[in-house]
């Protein structure tokens, strides 16, 4: 087992560590991928359960990133912690237990003169991505994220298979943002968003309205949409300290139980 620093730490902390240090030291770069999870823990000595717990903390302030069916890899230093403060779904489900599963309903570039073009004004030269997906727990729909993005951010978009990987997880390695907006409120679907949620029309549901930009540049925006009685939201920040501003809210967006559902 590799010396680990802070001996005092639990474990899973002390993985954490050796784990972060080592992205620091560019030993791990941005793109490289992780060992197993049962590699890693017969290198620190450790459960998987203490290894993953490790990963998921890394993940959660924006130095990894898991694709499903991949692995997980180094975002390395161009992409900040804010574009974490919405976990992705796939991670969400697989974390409490379920099997995530997704459908791409569209995934096309916008004329100019279509309607939704208005939602993400993009530069000069640009064109409009746009791609609508639901997401499921076991079968169960739990999502409909429907993502706009600017095509000199990420030019490939239209080419991947986002039943393999989530939007989320493509643009986290591809893309570069430098700020983050969230807006929350409650709404009705509109008909095609009822029928693939498979919920009455009066049922309310939460939208959560997502704008990112690098530098000025506005990257994407994500507009995802939950049942009501299938999702909760916590939302938690860091009081400021000195003359640090306080950080932005993080929205943790968990599945609810099935057992309740």
């Amino acid at each position: 087992m590799p010396q680990l620093p802070q001996a005092q730490q639990p474990l899973y902390a002390q993985i954490k560590t050796a784990i972060e240090q080592r992205i620091q030291a560019d030993e791990w770069r941005a793109d490289f991928q992780l060992p197993r999870e049962e590699e890693l823990a017969v290198e620190f000595g450790s459960s998987r359960l203490t290894v993953r717990r490790a990963l998921k903390e890394l993940q959660d302030e924006g130095l990894l990133v898991r694709i499903q069916g991949r692995g997980t890899f180094v975002v390395g230093p161009r992409v900040p912690c804010a574009i974490f403060d919405l976990p992705d779904i796939s991670e969400e489900i697989e974390y409490s237990g379920g099997i995530h599963t997704s459908e791409v309903i569209s995934l096309r570039a916008l004329d100019r003169d279509d309607p939704l073009a208005s939602l993400l004004p993009v530069p000069a030269g640009a064109v409009l991505f746009h791609s609508r997906i639901l997401h499921k727990e076991d079968g169960t729909p739990l999502q409909v994220e429907d993502r706009f993005v600017n095509s000199l951010e990420a030019p490939a978009y239209l080419d991947q298979d986002f039943t393999r990987v989530t939007p989320h997880a493509y643009l986290l390695c591809e893309t570069e943002v430098t700020a983050v907006e969230n807006s929350i409120r409650a709404v009705r679907a509109d008909p095609e968003s009822l029928r693939l949620l498979e919920i009455a029309g009066d049922q309310p549901c939460l939208l959560i309205d997502r704008r990112t930009w690098r530098g000025k540049v506005p990257v994407t925006r994500s507009r995802f949409l939950y049942p009501g009685d299938r999702y909760r939201l916590r939302s938690s920040h860091e009081a400021a300290t000195s003359s640090r501003p306080p950080m932005s809210a993080m929205f943790d967006i968990n599945p609810s139980p099935r057992r309740i559902r």
